[in-house]
């Protein structure tokens, strides 16, 4: 009885999966049945092609994959894919039960319709010599070659050191002639900002013209957290010792250490942080910056040699009429920081020189206070009409050239 019932589970378990299995043949025999990418090019390539549209959806594009700007020369190298896309309706091939989406072209094989391109204003350098062709199954195309270009840079200065360059990558499709009507097709080229060295892509836009030309910008400025903190803020903070050296008074062996260290300092800084600006030559904001830098600090070493004047003077005989005058000048030494280091008996300096040297002093840090601050705040907000008028300036009229 047992073996019975388990033959007819045997024999219900097969119908069952027989049955499936005749059901599913059509479904199987269907999905087997797409056409390999082979067969898809031998019926494109044989089959009549319809008359092209007389409009035409065309997009092109560059994806920089890596730049690099030329100071020197005002260029943009880089290196990418240059890709562009359109449309033969004659060429789709969804309803043939494709195998694949889409299918490969090489550029000797291409039997469609293609357009010619005319890369505009640099030189090019191509890494791949042939475009590679991809249809797919809607009988939309795309073409694609890596290619190394140089682009020609405009540079607006007007808020230099801070300034901007556009560099434009131009091409001309040149057999467009047959078709009525043209649409350009563009896409997000940029999906965040791209930084290299004190350089920062923030932007890419498309446009065309009149005549034809297509144009991609890459907008590049410079990168404001680099100059502040890699050039402007060190200069800054060595400025302010200089500066501050003037309430020491009458320590002059002092005084000239510090005035010495910070011209030393600056100089050493601005020669290994020269910041690789986008400028069109001439005198630049970072050149303003320098000058100032320079002459702040020269000028209070300036100060320094008056004070030390007004010291010797101070120990002289002749000074602040006194009773007894001789001919000759005393040049003692400076202050009496000086005075403690020589072991022996100087001249005191005169009260007279001594209170003037003390308000030269006090006045001529409150002088460069203030020639500091001012210069400072006049660099942030018209730094752009000092690079004009020193770049304007008529150097003619000073009868030096």
């Amino acid at each position: 009885m047992n073996a019975v019932l388990f033959s007819h589970f045997v024999l219900g378990v097969m119908l069952f999966w027989f049955s499936t299995f005749i059901i599913l043949l059509p479904v199987l025999a269907s999905a087997n049945d797409c056409i390999s990418e082979k067969k898809l090019l031998q019926y494109l390539q044989t089959t009549e092609l319809k008359e092209t549209s007389k409009s035409l959806t065309i997009g092109g594009t560059y994806y920089v994959k890596n730049w690099i700007y030329s100071k020197r020369e005002n260029h943009l190298g880089a290196d990418g894919y240059f890709v562009m896309n359109w449309a033969n309706e004659s060429l789709a091939f969804s309803h043939l039960n494709p195998c694949i989406t889409r299918i490969e072209i090489s550029s000797d094989n291409t039997f469609f319709w293609k357009p010619d391109v005319f890369f505009i204003h640099s030189e090019e350098y191509q890494d791949d010599k042939t475009y590679r062709f991809f249809i797919n199954e809607n009988g939309s195309i795309t073409a694609s070659k890596r290619i190394t270009r140089i682009m020609p840079c405009d540079v607006d200065d007007t808020k230099n050191p801070f300034s901007n360059a556009t560099c434009t990558f131009s091409w001309k499709y040149t057999n467009l002639g047959s078709f009525d009507t043209i649409s350009v097709e563009t896409g997000k080229l940029i999906t965040k900002p791209k930084t290299k060295e004190n350089l920062i892509m923030h932007d890419v836009n498309y446009n065309t013209t009149s005549d034809g030309e297509f144009h991609i910008n890459y907008h590049l400025s410079q990168h404001p957290q680099h100059l502040l903190v890699n050039f402007f803020y060190p200069s800054a903070l060595f400025m302010v010792p200089a500066w501050l050296s003037l309430l020491l008074g009458p320590m002059a062996i002092t005084r000239c250490c510090i005035l010495m260290t910070s011209l030393i300092l600056q100089c050493v800084h601005f020669l290994a942080n020269e910041p690789g600006l986008l400028e069109n030559g001439g005198v630049t904001a970072v050149s303003i910056w320098k000058t100032f830098a320079y002459t702040f600090t020269i000028g209070i070493v300036v100060e320094l040699i008056l004070i030390t004047l007004f010291a010797s003077m101070g120990r002289s005989k002749t000074c602040c009429f006194a009773k007894r005058r001789s001919a000759k000048y005393e040049m003692e030494p400076l202050y009496e920081e000086m005075n403690d280091l020589r072991q022996r008996k100087t001249r005191k300096t005169r009260n007279c020189c001594r209170k003037t040297a003390l308000v030269f002093d006090i006045l001529s840090f409150v002088f460069f206070g203030v020639v500091l601050v001012v210069f400072m705040y006049g660099f942030y907000a018209e730094r752009s009409s000092m690079v004009n008028t020193v770049n304007d300036f008529d150097m003619e009229s000073l009868h030096i050239l």
